[in-house]
């Protein structure tokens, strides 16, 4: 099962950049994702003939999730959710493994802000790090996205704006502290065998360079991942957007397949 997370860049653009979004997205098939999660996204209407799409109302670009196989099924966050107040920056969705289970998706876009008092709105103080003092944007969907998903399998993605280094800055203390309260808390980054180890997904010109997009799982489907990387060469040199597609493969076998080897061992 192949996962394509992707910023793929709408944000500010002038109109004259449709045609490098509509390459954007032939790009992104191009990958061969069984599931993209995609922020700053407006999709040609072409995109909805290739597979299913989910996403909230927005008219000039949001996150959205995809799927060229699997059923998916949008899920609304309940009355009373903070996640409500984050809009199109957020897309949530119920979807069809190919083992036969269900999993809980989530396309994330945490912008670099601190939270609103809407934002904040029935959710507890204490969801602000420590070395923050106040919570930030993706502190919000951090607290709302685990109380949506409960104990069912998920991955969420996206653009967190969240780095351990930029540059060759220091280590950022807010942004250890995020990683080690998702650790804690059972969601489990799909990073390669050195943890903390980050790949640039971030090319802005003048910016440090810096991996800002993470993908997290459940422990069961974290023990399915078998490896990522950064398709670099959309964002330098081709240019489709100033972040670049952080893929991921998991070993999630057809449950045809789990069928047959059940057989061939009972003959």
């Amino acid at each position: 099962m192949r996962v394509v997370t992707w910023n793929m860049g709408m944000a500010g653009r002038v109109p004259s950049r449709a045609r490098v979004h509509d390459q954007a997205w032939h790009y992104l098939l191009g990958l061969g994702p069984d599931l993209a999660l995609v922020q700053e996204a407006l999709p040609p209407r072409w995109v909805r003939t290739e597979g299913t799409l989910v996403h909230g109302p927005f008219t000039q670009w949001g996150s959205a999730i995809f799927s060229p196989r699997y059923p998916l099924e949008r899920v609304s966050p309940p009355a009373g959710s903070a996640l409500r107040a984050l809009g199109s920056y957020l897309a949530v969705a119920r979807a069809s493994l190919p083992d036969g289970s269900d999993a809980l998706v989530a396309s994330v876009h945490a912008v670099d802000r601190k939270a609103t008092k809407e934002q904040l709105a029935g959710l507890p103080s204490r969801i602000a790090r420590t070395s923050a003092g106040h919570p930030w944007v993706s502190d919000v969907v951090f607290a709302g996205l685990e109380g949506l998903i409960g104990e069912r399998p998920f991955l969420v993605a996206g653009d967190w704006n969240t780095a351990r280094r930029f540059g060759r800055s220091q280590t950022s203390k807010q942004a250890l502290e995020f990683f080690e309260r998702a650790r804690s808390h059972g969601w489990f980054e799909c990073v390669d065998e050195n943890p903390g180890v980050e790949m640039r997904t971030w090319f802005r010109e003048d910016d440090e360079p810096s991996q800002i997009d993470h993908a997290f799982s459940d422990r069961t489907l974290h023990q399915r991942f078998r490896g990522a990387w950064v398709a670099a060469e959309a964002a330098e040199p081709l240019g489709l957007s100033d972040h670049a597609p952080l893929v991921l493969d998991f070993d999630v076998p057809p449950i045809a397949m789990r069928g047959l080897e059940g057989r061939s061992r009972g003959r």
